[in-house]
C-alpha cells in the first residue's frame, strides 16, 4: 500500500494515493485485467479531479495492479452496453462515449500525467494513454487499438490523439488492422518514450515525476502543458504567439518568476510558492477561456 500525505478517497475500481507531491492512480481490478466497467470511468474522472485540485500534487502517475494495465471495456457481461436512444445520423440524443469523457478530462488537466504501462493495454486501455504527457512501458506491455476486431468504432477521442502522436500512416495501420503492438514497436513508432524492465517501471515513472515536482513552477508547468496540447490544432503560429504573449505577461511579474531568476543566479534549487489556482494565472492566460 502506498503511503499517503492526506486521506485516501473511497474508490472500488482503483487506488488513489499521494506521496511526496506525486499522486498515483492505480486501476485495481486485477481479476478482470483492470477492464473498465461504467463505474470505473467515473472513478478515474473523480481521481483526476482530486489530483488536479490538490495544490500539494505536482505530478500524477497512472498504472495498473496485477499483470495488466487495462484490458479495455469489461465484456464479462456478454458484450458492449450503451443506453439506447438518439439518432446516429444527426447525433441528436446520442449517449456520450465514456472513454471520451475520460480523455477530455485528461486533456484539461493542469498537472502532468505519466502513464506507467505495466502490461497489456487494449481498447480503452490503449486510448486512455493517449492524452497523457509521458508513456513509459514495461517490456511486457502490449497495445491494441482493437475496435475494428470488435465491430465498433474508435473511442476516447483517439481519432484526434493517435495521428498526432504516431502519424497518420501508423495510426491507420493500427486502427484498421486492430493488431497487437509490442513494446518495441510502440517505442519505435513514438507511442511510448521509454521501455523498462518490469521491476524498474514504477521507479522510472517516479524519477520523471520527481524531476517535475522538485524543479519546476506549478503554474508554468500547467501553462506549458496546455499550450503544447492545444497548439496541435492551431491553424497558424500567430495563435501560439497570441497566447504565449498573454502567458509571459501574466507570469513574468510573479514571485515565482523572481525566484526562478534568483535561484539561477545563486546556483541553487528554486523554491517556488505559486499555485495553479491563483487567479493571476487562470484569468489572464488559461487557454480554454478563449
Amino acid at each position: 500500500m502506498l503511503t499517503t500525505d492526506g486521506p485516501c478517497m473511497p474508490y472500488e475500481d482503483l487506488d488513489y494515493s499521494v506521496d511526496a507531491k506525486i499522486a498515483t492512480i492505480a486501476l485495481n481490478r486485477p481479476d478482470k485485467l483492470n477492464a473498465a466497467r461504467a463505474a470505473t470511468y467515473d472513478e478515474i474522472v473523480a481521481a483526476l479531479d482530486a489530483a488536479d485540485s490538490d495544490e500539494a500534487v505536482r505530478a500524477i502517475i497512472v498504472t495498473g495492479r496485477g499483470r495488466a494495465f487495462c484490458a479495455g471495456t469489461d465484456l464479462s457481461g456478454g458484450g458492449f452496453s450503451l443506453p439506447r436512444g438518439g439518432d446516429p445520423a444527426t447525433g441528436e440524443g446520442i449517449p456520450v462515449d465514456l472513454g471520451g469523457r475520460v480523455a477530455l478530462r485528461l486533456f484539461e488537466m493542469r498537472k502532468p500525467i505519466i502513464g506507467a504501462v505495466n502490461g497489456p493495454a487494449m481498447g480503452f486501455g490503449a486510448t486512455f494513454l493517449l492524452p497523457m504527457d509521458y508513456r513509459v512501458a514495461s517490456s511486457t506491455a502490449r497495445f491494441g487499438f482493437v475496435f475494428a476486431r470488435r465491430g465498433i468504432a474508435a473511442e476516447s477521442c483517439s481519432s484526434w490523439f493517435l495521428p498526432r502522436i504516431v502519424g497518420i500512416t501508423t495510426a491507420l495501420d493500427w486502427m484498421l488492422t486492430g493488431r497487437i503492438i509490442d513494446a518495441g514497436e510502440a517505442l519505435q513508432k513514438g507511442l511510448v518514450s521509454e521501455v523498462t524492465e518490469p521491476e524498474e517501471l514504477l521507479a522510472r515513472a517516479i524519477v520523471i515525476a520527481r524531476e517535475i515536482a522538485d524543479n519546476t513552477a506549478p503554474a508554468s508547468v500547467a501553462l506549458n502543458r496546455q499550450l503544447l496540447w492545444r497548439m496541435l490544432g492551431a491553424d497558424h503560429p500567430f495563435e501560439a504567439h497570441r497566447l504565449e504573449s498573454r502567458a509571459i505577461a501574466a507570469t513574468v511579474g510573479t514571485p515565482d518568476a523572481a525566484e526562478g531568476a534568483k535561484a539561477f543566479l545563486e546556483k541553487r534549487p528554486p523554491r517556488f510558492t505559486g499555485k495553479v489556482s491563483d487567479t493571476r494565472y487562470t484569468e489572464a492566460w488559461w487557454p480554454q477561456k478563449d
